[in-house]
């Protein structure tokens, strides 16, 4: 395989949103993806979990000496013979004193492992490059992904102009008026699509 088909993927999934993200302490203010835009992201790349992609806990440990949980994630793409491992980690107590234990530990060590496992095939490499530390990259990002968010502008059809006219008439006189005026440009398969809009238009005006 070519670079270019080698880094395809990379490439789709390597930059991050910044309105997906979060600064988190970890003995350090840090850049966190939402971990369920992780997912979808890898849905929209290899379909759906548990048919084009998924994970499964392969082994836990609680490390006494650290206070935390560890998961070692498999995370497979496609088959189950296609896979990358990760640790994943996360506390085991939600208090200094250690006496509070975390009852969503596993939950999020194995969420860690399985952010872990996605960044190795470049999802949100960009954060874990150090690029998020730049404010000069979020700007840039920001305006990006703003881009990409607006709403695309869909040029309207014939048809879709006669059925908003005919929506927005006052009068029976109206639609009439705008049915002779319409269906000369209007393709005759949508005559009964057309005619539908009339019909129930004209009900509403004359309060059948």
């Amino acid at each position: 395989m070519s670079k270019e088909e080698n880094m395809k993927l990379w490439r789709a999934v390597e930059k991050t949103n910044p309105a997906h993200t979060k600064k988190v302490k970890f003995g350090r203010a840090i850049t966190a993806i939402d971990p369920y835009r992780q997912i979808e992201a890898a849905t929209e790349q290899f379909g759906p979990a548990t048919q084009g992609w998924g994970w499964e806990v392969k082994k836990v440990h609680e490390l006494e000496a650290t206070k935390q949980i560890g998961v070692l994630i498999r995370l497979w793409v496609y088959n189950a013979n296609q896979y990358i491992e990760q640790w994943g980690q996360a506390g085991l107590y939600i208090d200094n004193k250690n006496t509070k234990k975390d009852e969503d530990c596993f939950k999020k060590a194995t969420t860690d492992g399985v952010t872990k496992c996605l960044s190795y095939l470049g999802f949100n490499s960009d954060i874990f490059f150090g690029l998020y530390d730049d404010n000069k990259y979020v700007a840039k990002m920001k305006e990006e992904f703003s881009e990409e968010e607006k709403p695309k502008k869909v040029k309207k059809t014939a048809m879709d102009q006669a059925i908003d006219a005919i929506k927005a008439a006052k009068t029976v006189e109206a639609v009439e008026a705008l049915v002779w005026r319409f269906k000369s440009s209007i393709k005759l398969e949508y005559d009964e699509v057309l005619q539908m809009h009339v019909e129930a238009k004209l009900k509403a005006l004359k309060g059948e």
